[in-house]
């Protein structure tokens, strides 16, 4: 009736300084090196092995909110 489409953006770990922080903390909770931590736990799943950019995840809304139709709602998105 309002022609509202709602959707769900699921982004991966984005570098942020709250991962950052988490990283060596990380590492000393679990006994491995920083590298490990960012390699063996928080991008283990990733294709790439990369992060995700805040640019990855504005790129996403952008192409959300521009979608031309409803045909594109009720949908989840992850971003990694």
């Amino acid at each position: 009736e309002y022609n509202i489409r709602a959707n769900v953006i699921c982004p991966g770990f984005v570098r942020t300084p709250l991962v950052d922080k988490q990283i060596p903390e990380q590492a000393l909770a679990l006994g491995i090196s920083e590298a490990d931590v960012v390699k063996k736990v928080m991008l283990k799943e990733t294709v790439d092995g990369e992060f995700t950019t805040a640019d990855d995840v504005a790129q996403v809304a952008l192409m959300f909110a521009s979608f031309p139709t409803k045909a594109l709602t009720g949908q989840s998105m992850v971003v990694s």
